[in-house]
């Protein structure tokens, strides 16, 4: 079964990082959840958050059109995974792989 519609507006307002190490299996963990503005039906807005899968770590505040898919969590919840982030009216833009270092050449 396939999704409709699975994009939505969202602004984003920050990203925060989260980190631990594992109790179970001692292994570290880093998640990145960005803090979001939503519009409901009633347009009314509503703030939560969303979880950012480590590609989109480095997304600046700004408003986007959001595809999501559904997906289990560890607690066996289905919850909304973002997959993409498309910048919508000019507003955000993504963020772009940082050039490596070259070395300095002479004028």
């Amino acid at each position: 079964m396939s999704a409709i519609d699975n994009k939505h507006l969202i602004e984003i307002v920050s990203v925060q990082e989260s980190s631990g190490v594992s109790r179970k299996t001692g292994n570290p963990w880093k998640m990145y959840r960005a803090q979001c503005v939503v519009t409901g039906g009633d347009n009314g807005a509503k703030v939560g958050e969303l979880l950012l899968p480590d590609s989109l770590k480095d997304t600046m505040p700004g408003k986007y059109l959001a595809e999501f898919q559904l997906d289990v969590s560890f607690e066996r919840l289905v919850v909304p995974r973002i997959t993409a982030l498309h910048p919508h009216g000019g507003g955000a833009a993504r963020p772009q792989a940082k050039p490596a270092a070259s070395a300095a050449v002479p004028a």
